[in-house]
């Protein structure tokens, strides 16, 4: 009589590699090759192309195998893109990466060791290393300093001391805690360029990342390093989220009140002593206020960069003394002079924030 074995139980996989892409070039070819090259029982690669252009559709199409699924989409939004991503995703962690940088074979081998190790640790968001920055004056190195520490505002106080690229954002990351963030990201009354650094911030404040000693991935910083193509990018979010690009004025200022009334009062990340609380605010909003302060905006093609100047120069005047509430007050007021709707509903959000009745306690359930 035939013995039948018990199979062992399939390994649970401990990475998923995703990349949204929509360029069709030649170098984007060759990054998504790479990232399928990884493709492993521990490491699944999920590609998902939203150029139209079914050249690239032909031809990634056969960079599929086992554990590795190429799909080709209908042009749309980046979040759309990533949130399509996610769902597909089932590592414990996942490393989103870019069709235009650059990314390291041997970090991405070591990976799923590292998560087997350090993954069991609640505590532990992600993991990190060294980066490489690329942009047209040369290459520069950059590694975030404490972010490993069991402190958070340690963890925080080490973020802002870095002013380059959010290069944050192109690490491993637990994939629970990220599906969390976004699914309260995804409730903003609307979604800008800065966004990227409070998804961070609530990423820091969710646990600690564990440094890899190697490099982990080359950004190439490309429009950004410009400061007129950047800010042209940041008015395309602006002006997609349906507001006028005199909004962009505040970009700084919003950013540091969003990230400083989510420290103070969100709870989709583990409840802090208030006093501790309290300092990361200020930490967080100082330091955003001086970026507005010292980093000048363009106006562009606008008819309301006169009301836009009346508040920063009122904002400025402040040093940051307004109460959370009359911040909030002045940006839907100025809002409203183009988008009675978009005011309203940015209020609305903002205002539950602060009053702790926000969509926070939702997105956690």
């Amino acid at each position: 009589m035939a013995r039948w074995r018990r199979q062992p139980a399939a390994r649970p996989v401990q990475l998923s590699v995703l990349l949204p892409t929509h360029r069709h070039d030649l170098m984007a070819l060759s990054r998504i090759a790479q990232a399928c090259s990884w493709a492993s029982p521990s490491v699944e690669v999920i590609v998902r192309d939203n150029s139209g252009n079914a050249e690239k559709r032909e031809q990634i199409k056969r960079f599929q195998r086992d554990n590795c699924t190429v799909i080709s989409a209908d042009p749309c939004q980046p979040l759309e893109q990533f949130s399509e991503l996610m769902r597909l995703a089932k590592g414990d962690f996942i490393f989103c990466v870019g069709d235009d940088d650059i990314y390291f074979d041997r970090a991405v081998a070591a990976l799923p060791g590292v998560i087997d190790e350090a993954g069991k640790d609640p505590t532990v968001a992600g993991m990190t290393g060294t980066y490489a920055i690329e942009n047209s004056k040369g290459t520069a190195l950059a590694a975030y300093n404490n972010i490993d520490s069991n402190d958070v505002a340690a963890r925080v106080a080490g973020y802002l001391s870095y002013g380059g690229a959010n290069v944050l954002a192109y690490s491993p990351q637990r994939r629970t805690m990220v599906e969390r963030v976004f699914s309260f990201m995804g409730k903003l009354p609307v979604f800008l360029s800065y966004h990227d650094q409070i998804t961070c911030l609530l990423y820091l404040l969710n646990g600690k990342f564990v440094k890899l000693p190697r490099l982990i991935y080359a950004y190439d910083v490309g429009p950004w390093e410009d400061a007129v193509s950047a800010q042209k990018r940041d008015v395309d979010f602006y002006r997609d989220a349906g507001l006028d690009a005199a909004m962009s004025k505040l970009h700084w200022f919003l950013c540091g009140f969003e990230g400083a009334v989510l420290i103070r009062n969100a709870d989709i990340f583990p409840d802090y002593p208030l006093a501790q609380r309290q300092a990361m605010t200020d930490q967080w909003f100082s330091l955003m206020f001086v970026r507005f302060l010292n980093n000048p905006r363009f106006p562009f093609d606008s008819h309301f960069v006169k009301q836009a100047e009346t508040l920063c120069e009122k904002l400025r005047a402040s040093q940051g003394q307004l109460s959370f509430q009359d911040m909030l007050g002045d940006i839907c007021r100025f809002m409203a002079l183009f988008s009675d709707a978009k005011a309203q509903s940015y209020f609305g959000f903002w205002n539950d924030v602060l009053n702790r009745r926000n969509p926070a306690a939702a997105a956690a359930r």
